[in-house]
């Protein structure tokens, strides 16, 4: 095939072929560091709000972060011949199914391995027929569980929703595409733009992105949103609103509106479909039918009807139809409708109002960044106290901090805060741990170790497909550990890739209520874990919360909004939240009293 007849690829399918590089590299036992350079190429491309191939056009393709130069001259290969020998190479060696295997939850790289060369399984429905059959069991370290385990991963793995792309990987995308608009355009063409749909709600997963624009030149506007780099198709060419693929294959539409109808516009294309039903409903008892340009008398007592009524803010619409203003994170049908009525709503949870982290991790485990230099970021994003908490030993599959790590630790943070009161800085760090809970619900650290840090989180990182019982169990012993402050990320989900364990949560938060464990809302924007709902429910059931961004890098301190929109969607105030309050107050929140 000469190279002007090669199909164009988008960054998604570029990204498929690196990540699938680094899943054969796994199999076939390969260098861990040449690895996770591929996954880490994987999800750069993934992630990336250019074209690749416009990237590679413009030789700029080591620019992009996580691509050196081997990796460049195969994505060169991709581009300009179709074919990556290298990949054939490794793809000649190990059967296509044999990766999609890995997909299944708990069938990682070695067990795929075994399953291929033992058992001669070399797809998904072969495994899934020998679990039935009862023939995995006959595994050296397999049985009849492990085949339970097997199949219900095969079910999860089917009902994943692969159209919908995580907000973390959706978001930023987005907010790059406004930015390239804006700068396309000459100043004052856009009056105001904002995001809507479910960007705008801060749903988990996207399908579709919305975009509202208010501008006097829509041509204008259209012609320099279709003319975007990143619009790889063009799937709808109108006046007032378009439609663009990017090269993730994401869909985005931009409308124009005029300025009256920017309030009635941003609400309908915000709202849940059954939060704009409720409004609708509401409306039409009053005499109004509205759609996404105003309000329209029809039956109203005193108006004939066709008589319009149109509002430049949403506050205006949902005032004139006697409700409060609902933050776009609530607009589910939840309950909102109703306590806008009653000017029952909460005053949500704010960015500004977290002053401290209390999970993160350093070089001393597996993060990027030294004790210092993570200090140093916290200090400049505002924060008052900052908690290392890197993974304890047990965790396995990532190094991890024993008591003579921790004393080490502990030697480094007193020199700091020795140095920061000298100065007269207000910033303390904390010593704690992510403290592995192990598979019979023990810890990874003893008691006595625990007992001398200053705030402990309790994570489970490892045998998330145990049936339920056990991992509830196994959980719950953890959390009515005294020296347990906080129960870390609980459902162990990662969006998109691993789906939650089957944990009973409810009694989990039950239990967390009543032994005053504290409990995450994990902020990376893969895990978001409590949701929304669920956060609301151990509020509810008298949890207190924390949100924290698990940050492994200096970077990861910028992933804080995705907490607190996420704490947001679930009604939390800031008084729900222990990181919100200072240092003192904080540290008597949490459960064990010894500091």
């Amino acid at each position: 095939m000469s190279a002007p007849d090669l199909p164009r690829l988008n960054n998604r399918q570029v990204a498929e072929i690196f990540a699938a590089i680094g899943d054969l590299l796994q199999i076939l036992g390969d260098n861990r560091f040449k690895i996770i350079a591929y996954q880490n190429a994987a999800r750069s491309i993934e992630e990336l709000n250019r074209d690749i191939n416009a990237v590679h056009a413009a030789g700029e393709l080591r620019t992009v972060p996580g691509i050196g130069q081997a990796i460049a001259e195969k994505i060169d290969e991709l581009l300009t011949t179709g074919s990556i020998p290298y990949y054939e190479k490794l793809t000649a060696q190990v059967p296509a199914g044999v990766v999609e295997m890995m997909r299944v939850p708990d069938v990682g790289p070695k067990t795929a391995k075994r399953l291929w060369e033992e058992l001669e399984i070399t797809n998904v429905d072969e495994l899934k027929a020998a679990a039935e059959a009862g023939r995995i069991r006959v595994l050296k370290g397999f049985g009849a569980k492990s085949e339970e385990k097997i199949l219900k991963g095969i079910e999860l793995l089917a009902r994943r929703q692969d159209s919908r792309t995580p907000i973390g990987a959706a978001r930023p995308l987005a907010e790059g595409l406004i930015a390239d608009l804006l700068a396309a355009l000459a100043p004052q063409t856009i009056q105001k733009i904002e995001l809507a749909g479910s960007l705008r709600r801060w749903r988990e997963t996207i399908g579709d992105v919305d975009i509202l624009v208010v501008s006097a030149q829509p041509v204008a506007v259209m012609e320099a949103f279709r003319g975007l780099p990143q619009a790889v198709d063009i799937l709808g060419a109108g006046e007032r609103k378009s439609s663009i693929a990017l090269p993730s294959g994401m869909q985005v539409d931009l409308r124009v509106v005029e300025a009256p109808h920017w309030g009635a516009a941003l609400a309908y294309f915000t709202g849940s479909q059954a939060h704009n039903v409720a409004v609708r409903e509401l409306a039409q008892k009053q005499g109004w039918s509205l759609n996404e340009y105003s309000l329209t008398s029809d039956a109203h007592p005193d108006l004939p009807d066709g008589t319009e009524r149109f509002f430049e803010t949403e506050e205006e619409l949902y005032a004139f139809l006697g409700l409060d203003w609902v933050a776009p994170e609530l607009r589910e049908n939840s309950g909102e409708i109703q306590a806008a009525r009653q000017h029952a709503l909460p005053r949500l949870i704010e960015l500004a109002d977290i002053v401290g982290e209390l999970h993160s991790h350093t070089t001393f485990s597996d993060g990027k960044g030294t004790i210092a230099e993570m200090a140093e970021a916290a200090r400049s994003a505002g924060y008052r106290y900052w908690n290392v908490s890197d993974h304890s030993i047990g965790l396995g599959v990532t190094q991890g901090v024993d008591a003579a790590g921790l004393a080490e630790q502990r030697a480094e943070i007193d020199r700091l805060n020795t140095g920061y009161a000298a100065a007269g800085v207000d910033f303390r760090l904390l010593l704690g741990t992510e403290v592995e809970v192990l598979a019979d619900g023990t810890l990874g650290l003893p008691d006595g170790v625990l007992a001398t840090l200053d705030v402990v989180v309790a994570s489970i990182h490892t045998g998330l497909r145990q049936e339920r019982e056990s991992i509830t169990e196994r959980c719950l012993k953890a959390v009515r550990n005294p020296h347990v402050d906080i129960l870390g990320h609980p459902t162990g989900r990662l969006i998109g890739r691993r789906e939650p364990s089957e944990i009973d949560l409810e009694r989990v938060l039950q239990a967390c209520a009543e032994t005053g464990t504290i409990v995450e809302i994990n902020a990376h924007p893969s895990r978001l874990d409590l949701s929304g709902p669920y956060a609301r429910r151990a509020v509810e059931l008298g949890c207190k919360l924390v949100i924290n961004c698990d940050a492994h890098s200096r970077e990861d301190i910028d992933l804080l909004p995705y907490g607190i929109h996420t704490a947001r969607r679930g009604w939390i105030t800031a008084a729900d939240v222990i990181n919100t309050r200072p240092l003192g107050e904080m540290l008597g929140m949490l459960k064990d009293q010894r500091r």
